[in-house]
């Protein structure tokens, strides 16, 4: 990757396909579809960094967001009209990691206003449905979001007040452990290595409750993936 590539993906966040699809709990050949498509399919959304077949956190939200959809039996065909409704009709470039959330009821997906408290469907014939039954960006409440009401943080898990943190500026976004400035597959990898809390903290400056947050983490994700 040259200069000029680099400088366009600081503060993106940056993963390979491998890492977005373990850190978003979706297979590698399902990720792939949604955002690079196929010969024959176009992406569902497509990656911030199509060109250089890579994920950025944006991408990843969005990606957890459909996988959630998916799970709640919303074909892909309506989310497609949904991402389409929202960029074109609310002029928003990153639907499904907005603020709103995004709901589902009877099979049609509608958008939950934080600001007016107003749901307006946005797929199928019919307006302004008033009933809700499951959200489909069920880990809303794991984001933060910027003064453009678009996700900037994403925190996952919490173990005894310790967080695994997402967040683009920091690291291309890897998932950092608390305050340590430290990646929780590097801590994790860390102790496997040396089979001791003891060694691991000491050579890393930190505190062994936060590598068993990172490992506990870790295996948690390994755990969603099979």
């Amino acid at each position: 990757m040259n200069n000029q590539q680099s400088n366009q993906i600081i503060g993106l966040g940056v993963y390979t396909l491998q890492e977005a699809a373990l850190y978003s709990s979706v297979s590698y050949q399902k990720l792939s579809r949604w955002l690079y498509g196929t010969k024959a399919i176009s992406p569902i959304i497509k990656s911030q960094l199509y060109e250089q077949h890579l994920v950025s956190f944006l991408d990843l939200i969005q990606s957890k967001a459909i996988s959630n959809a998916r799970n709640l039996g919303i074909s892909l065909q309506r989310i497609r009209e949904a991402i389409d409704v929202l960029k074109r009709r609310y002029n928003i470039d990153f639907p499904l990691a907005h603020r709103f959330a995004l709901v589902e009821f009877g099979g049609e997906l509608h958008i939950q206003n934080h600001k007016e408290d107003k749901i307006t469907q946005v797929t199928g014939g019919q307006k302004h449905q008033t009933l809700i039954t499951k959200i489909v960006n069920q880990f809303i409440q794991d984001l933060e979001f910027n003064a453009q009401d678009v996700a900037e943080k994403y925190t996952p898990f919490v173990n005894n007040g310790i967080t695994i943190t997402f967040n683009p500026k920091v690291q291309f976004g890897q998932p950092i452990v608390g305050n340590t400035g430290y990646r929780a597959d590097i801590l994790n990898k860390a102790y496997f290595a040396e089979n001791s809390y003891r060694s691991v903290a000491d050579e890393f400056g930190v505190e062994i409750e936060e590598i068993k947050t990172a490992i506990l983490y870790m295996n948690s994700l390994s755990k969603r993936a099979a």
